[in-house]
């Protein structure tokens, strides 16, 4: 198997050029060694990872809003346009499906290789960085590398509790390597605690620690802290990564950590009881990490908005599920009257005029997911504190809330339904907890779980190529 290896700083100045990454802008052409030359250099190609990562073929739009929540059933499984026909059927031979798989398989390594770059010269450069900003690009790099090896292991990897012996992804840990060896599942999970916990060590004096980012009124200053990896959203990802690997009384200890921190609160009603252009419509008080991208509007525009011109017309290319059912019809609770119009039903997540106010952004760690981890990982073993953390979750999402005094697997499973949608989370849950999928059809009903549905093949070329069985 070949993995192209390339650096980023080309494809990276256009996507930042018309998108700038909290206001760093980059040369049009820079060699190497003069990018990493100065404190700045670095700062710009910490920037092209975050902006290939925020990209529309990668989170901005396909791992996120599109693809992945497409095989989770959100969209009206009668109603999605038969350019996702295949995919929707979990179809991963047909050409088209193959072609997005191969996309996402490319596009994630190059990210890996910007961040190995990066690792490689702050390694080898000597009197070019202070030791405090030495550390925070160390420790950004290796979460981002992390955070990306972390999803390819989701999508091309069984799961790891059920197969931990069966073959994995090439884990690509060195810049410029052609053939990074192919682990099984429980080493590339390994490889990302590993990265994990070097990211942890680098970022112990990070500069989140001395702020709450919540508190900040211009939310682009709380940008600069949690728009990146930070030392928070790296306890955060170890809780993830705990809960997959089944090893709960890590989760809890992480996910605690990180609601206990102060640094991020659950949402205030407050932030939505305004006009249009002020409303908090994406919760950011509890972005733990979120990417930046000014064009989230038009991705969500295009694939769940129909089209209407003068001359033509199309339906939605994916329209979502009954929603009113998915939040049980209520209107007290705010995702539901947020996050769809009231009038035409429209996605709104999205697509609000509050630009000026709050930048477009796609969550990637949320306060929330830490709750819905530890009501998960107490259920079964102190009920009360699983119902605690849950009710908390749902009090500052449904007003005049009602608490849950029982609580099940499918409850919560339910409320990171609501939760999640666009965000290209919950394939992952029913992956990890091998669940099947429900879809909107009645002639398909529930989609049994197995490694045809949850486990995308290794991209025949990359097989082929590296002479892989």
């Amino acid at each position: 198997m070949k993995i192209k290896i390339f650096i980023l700083l080309i494809s990276v100045v256009l996507v930042t050029s018309c998108n700038k990454w909290l206001d760093v802008d980059l040369a049009d052409k820079v060699t190497e060694e003069k990018m990493f030359s100065t404190p700045q250099g670095y700062t710009e190609a910490l920037a092209g990872v975050y902006s290939a990562m925020a990209a529309s073929n990668l989170y901005g739009q396909s791992l996120t809003m599109e693809n992945i929540d497409l095989l989770a059933q959100y969209y009206n499984y009668d109603g999605v346009s038969t350019t996702y026909e295949k995919l929707k059927n979990y179809d991963y031979e047909d050409a088209g499906s193959q072609s997005r798989i191969a996309a996402i398989w490319r596009n994630m390594y190059a990210a890996i290789s910007g961040a190995n770059n990066i690792i490689k010269w702050a390694g080898k450069t000597d009197n070019v960085l202070s030791s405090e900003m030495k550390n925070q690009v160390l420790g950004e790099a290796y979460a981002l590398r992390a955070y990306l090896h972390f999803d390819l292991i989701r999508m091309f990897c069984p799961d790891v509790k059920n197969e931990p012996k069966a073959k994995g992804i090439p884990y690509n840990t060195v810049f410029g390597v052609s053939l990074p060896p192919i682990y099984t599942v429980e080493e590339n999970v390994q490889l990302v605690v590993n990265d994990l916990k070097e990211a942890e060590k680098y970022l112990v004096n990070d500069p989140i620690n001395g702020v709450a980012p919540y508190t900040m009124v211009d939310k682009n200053s709380a940008d600069k802290y949690v728009a990146r990896m930070n030392l928070y959203s790296v306890k955060a990802m170890l809780a993830r990564v705990s809960l997959m690997r089944g090893d709960k009384n890590s989760a809890i200890q992480y996910a605690k950590e990180v609601v206990e921190s102060g640094k991020f609160r659950l949402l205030d009603f407050a932030s939505t009881d305004k006009s249009e252009k002020e409303i908090d419509i994406l919760f950011s008080d509890e972005h733990i990490f979120s990417l930046r991208n000014k064009n989230l509007s038009d991705y969500t525009i295009y694939l769940h908005y129909p089209e209407i011109t003068s001359t033509s017309s199309r339906s939605a290319y994916l329209p979502f599920v009954n929603v009113s059912t998915m939040y049980e019809g209520n209107n007290d609770d705010v995702r539901y009257i947020k996050w769809f119009s009231v009038i035409n039903g429209n996605f709104t997540k999205f697509n609000v005029d509050n630009k000026v106010k709050f930048f477009p952004k796609m969550p990637m760690i949320k306060l929330s997911e830490m709750y819905l981890i530890l009501s998960e990982c107490y259920l079964g073993k102190d009920d009360v504190k699983a119902q605690s953390y849950i009710n908390t979750l749902r009090n500052h999402r449904i007003r005049n809330n009602t608490n849950w005094g029982y609580l099940t697997m499918d409850y919560i499973t339910q409320e990171a339904k609501r939760e999640f949608i666009g965000e290209g989370q919950l394939l992952y849950m029913y992956k990890r907890l091998n669940m099947g999928v429900p879809t909107s059809s009645g002639i398909v009903g529930v989609v049994p779980p197995s490694d045809k549905i949850f486990v995308f093949p290794m991209p025949l070329k990359e097989i082929e190529t590296g002479n892989r069985n």
